[in-house]
């Protein structure tokens, strides 16, 4: 049997996959207003004019490479009494430099409806994940001002006003007991 041989061309990404993994690392490291057509194009070797024809725009390019797969999947389990301070820590703990990219990407760019839309769609998933573990009639608004508190820690942490230096725990366990004020009011 003869092995088979592979062209440089089967090797190489498609275009569509070049233009995503270019737009994917231009967008975390500049965001969506510092991130041009052409910069895209430059990072996946190809014509800017490609890049509009296989995703229509900048701003449909940023949505389909921006990550969407609910981030806090299985966060909500365990106790009810500890899961401010899990939430806590679990953003602490995984909020990693590309995580905060994306999320302060999505932030400024904010004045575009389309992006706007998918703000509300990732914290209508957290407040529809974590209203269903709470009890009372107001399970769902309680959700979304902590889903409210979990943004404004990301953006603590994405402004870097938090320093390096400081413990995560503890910061885990003063910002998990304000969001569990919030998830014990019944």
């Amino acid at each position: 049997m003869t092995p088979t041989k592979h062209t440089p061309e089967q090797e190489q990404p498609s275009t569509s996959e070049a233009i995503r993994a270019a737009a994917f690392q231009l967008f975390g490291e500049h965001g969506f207003g510092g991130t041009s057509v052409r910069a895209i194009a430059k990072v996946a070797g190809i014509d800017p004019a490609l890049v509009i024809r296989h995703f229509g725009s900048k701003e449909a390019l940023f949505l389909e490479t921006t990550p969407v797969a609910d981030y806090f999947e299985g966060q909500f389990d365990g106790p009810l009494d500890t899961l401010g301070e899990r939430i806590a820590a679990f953003v602490l703990g995984k909020a990693d430099a590309r995580m905060l990219s994306v999320y302060t990407a999505l932030m400024r760019a904010s004045d575009s409806p389309r992006i706007r839309e998918r703000l509300r769609e990732m914290t209508g998933t957290f407040a529809t994940n974590l209203a269903a573990r709470l009890d009372g009639e107001d399970a769902y608004t309680r959700a979304l001002l902590v889903s409210a508190q979990v943004s404004g820690l990301l953006s603590v942490l994405s402004d870097e006003s938090i320093p390096q230096s400081a413990d995560r725990d503890e910061l885990a366990k003063l910002y998990g007991r304000a969001m569990q004020t919030l998830i014990d009011q019944c």
